[in-house]
């Protein structure tokens, strides 16, 4: 027996805090909501619009670098302000002067990378990337250790760049980028190393033997 028809005065009233069978089925049929946070906090550079920044950078880009777009960060504030620049075959490094300009300090193919560090403070980071000084060295003499032949990681042989000031979360986002590159490059010079002492091994003390003369 209905307490009260539903299209009734009464029925309506009730329904506010007696709501009908099939909209608690309903209820607790429904999907809970996913939590996306991760989704939302996932950084990368290259999803944001173009910027008149990336807009200049692209001057000093060689044809197959502007194929796809450059990864860059830069200092909140400094005189002069450091930028830099990643794409697929370099790291370069840029100082915004007076006004603004450009000026590309430096840069160095991905062979010649060492070591990437990040430094978090309270309100910003720093990023600090080492290289070779030379893409074509595969190893540096060290001549103050004879033991040592050969050192990857000797502060004498390495350029720094220290850029300070860094927004936390782009700091984050380039330091694992930076890091993948690290462990690739460190594993490629290991293999060629290995060859390199291989090709020495395999060949004679002291070189080839004199030939004899002819009529001996």
């Amino acid at each position: 027996m209905k307490l009260a028809d539903s299209d009734s005065r009464l029925g309506k009233k009730l329904g506010k805090f007696f709501p009908p069978d099939e909209e608690i089925k309903a209820g607790e049929n429904q999907v809970p909501p996913q939590d996306n946070s991760l989704e939302r906090n996932d950084f990368n550079p290259t999803d944001e619009p173009e910027t008149k920044l990336e807009k200049r950078i692209k001057k000093w880009l060689t044809a197959e670098e502007k194929k796809e777009r450059p990864y860059i960060i830069k200092e909140n504030v400094g005189a002069p302000l450091k930028i830099l620049v990643i794409t697929y075959s370099r790291a370069i490094l840029f100082e915004a002067g007076l006004f603004g300009r450009l000026k590309d300090v430096s840069d160095k193919v991905w062979r010649q990378f060492v070591s990437v560090h990040l430094s978090e403070g309270t309100f910003c980071s720093a990023l600090e990337l080492r290289f070779f000084r030379f893409h074509d060295s595969l190893f540096f003499h060290n001549p103050y250790k004879d033991t040592s032949p050969y050192m990857e990681e000797t502060e004498f042989k390495l350029d720094c760049w220290r850029l300070e000031r860094l927004a936390k979360k782009e700091a984050s986002f380039f330091y694992s980028m930076l890091k993948d590159k690290q462990l690739y490059w460190q594993e490629e010079r290991r293999k060629e190393q290995i060859q390199q002492i291989g090709s020495l091994n395999a060949k004679q003390p002291g070189g080839a033997p004199p030939k004899k003369k002819e009529g001996t």
